[in-house]
């Protein structure tokens, strides 16, 4: 472990970055490429909120540093806690109105308004004797602070819409082409996933989309991103995950759409995008299906807020849920809520994942069908010891009675 000294050009270069808009993460990386040291996004975070690093930042290999940073010009002490949100005590001079105004202790505390709100406080008063002044009312003020969630829903939507143009890609509509095509992308991952861990998966997936169909159907099955946040890496629920860089998961997840999404535009009569989210990513997944439907308007692209979602392919029924809800009688749930679909179908089929490992049941015909993830493990399944299942990626051959065929890639 070590320390890692902030000089004035280090804090002159943050500031300008800063004013630029760059985020704290993308600053750290810029000052890891032009100084080469090695400062991490909660301390550039902490100097932009406060004017400080107390001088330096302790650093270690793979942790964030420390925790706890003191404003000797403002008097105040902030401390990062390990929910995400920020504590921060201070001794000011103000009025009992202005102690009761959200914007001013804010501001007093060295945050934006904006940007934040106050999870709680706590003042202590007292009065003390001025020479310039006389009595003056003093307080200790201690307040706990979260970043403003529609911040961080405007920032991702942003991210998600940004110079979105349609995709049209020239296709020929093949008489001949009689079977269909399933690619069920359960808990990709992006995050911790990285396109070049799964680069001969996709060379071998393109290949069989290649063959022709006359229905291609992408299944996202969950968990697409790794976190259902931007600036911090916490699941729908709000569980901390070790950390990873979202935006580049964003891109990257965009790229993995974008190239099979065009080659099946080229190979299938008809190209259906059916989807629901995850425990990880259910309100990022909504926002990136926005982004997939004003991408790919020649898709039929179903854009939802559901657990789960229902398809017929000829007479082959197949429903998705990502596989945390839902799990006593699917079956059933799927004859009751998609009672016309069940009516003319053959063969029901529930594609799920959620549990990362490969496994097919047939539940009174109802065939159930769990797909594993091409991901790495992370660090809590290492932890946890849940390392032996198969990673795959999947491609089911249709026709309009059953499967015919199984890729495992």
């Amino acid at each position: 472990m070590g320390y890692t000294r902030w000089t004035d050009e280090h804090k002159n270069r943050v500031a300008e970055l800063g004013a630029q808009g760059l985020s704290s993460r993308k600053i750290a990386q810029r000052l890891f490429d032009e100084f080469g040291e090695n400062f991490s996004r909660r301390t550039v975070s902490q100097y932009l909120s406060t004017g400080s690093t107390n001088g330096r930042v302790r650093t270690k290999p793979n942790q964030q540093s420390d925790t706890k940073v003191k404003d000797v010009k403002r008097g105040t002490e902030i401390v990062i806690n390990k929910d995400g949100s920020t504590t921060s005590s201070t001794t000011m001079q103000m009025t009992s109105e202005q102690a009761k105004d959200p914007d001013f202790v804010l501001r007093a505390h060295g945050f934006n308004p904006d940007d934040w709100d106050i999870v709680s406080a706590r003042n202590n008063f007292w009065q003390q004797n001025s020479v310039e002044k006389g009595l003056i009312d003093l307080y200790q003020s201690k307040i706990t602070v979260k970043p403003r969630v529609e911040n961080e829903i405007t920032k991702a939507i942003e991210r998600l819409t940004n110079e979105v143009k349609p995709l049209k890609v020239r296709h020929e509509i093949n008489p001949y082409r009689q079977n269909s095509l399933v690619v069920p992308l359960a808990d990709m991952h992006f995050g911790i996933l990285k396109l070049a861990d799964i680069k001969s998966k996709l060379v071998e997936l393109l290949d069989i989309i290649k063959h022709g169909y006359k229905t291609i159907v992408i299944e996202v099955i969950g968990d697409t991103l790794h976190s259902d946040k931007i600036n911090s890496t916490e699941t729908v629920a709000g569980t901390v995950l070790e950390d990873v860089e979202m935006p580049n998961a964003i891109d990257e997840a965009m790229q993995f759409m974008e190239t099979i999404v065009s080659v099946a535009l080229l190979n299938a009569n008809n190209v259906m995008i059916k989807s629901v989210g995850g425990n990880h990513d259910y309100d990022m997944s909504y926002m990136f299906m926005i982004w997939v439907k004003e991408r790919f308007k020649q898709a039929k692209v179903d854009v939802n807020n559901n657990y789960r979602t229902a398809y017929l392919l000829g007479r082959v029924l197949i429903s998705i849920q990502h596989g945390d809800v839902n799990k006593k009688i699917p079956g059933q749930i799927l004859a009751t809520e998609h009672r016309n679909m069940w009516g003319v179908a053959t063969t029901a089929e529930i594609h799920t994942g959620h549990l990362h490992f490969d496994k097919t049941v047939d539940e009174n015909g109802v065939v159930m069908r769990q797909f594993s993830t091409p991901k790495p493990s992370d660090n809590w399944e290492v932890k946890n010891g849940f390392v032996g299942s198969n990673k795959l990626m999947y491609a089911l051959v249709y026709d309009d009675e059953r499967l015919k065929v199984e890729h495992f890639i």
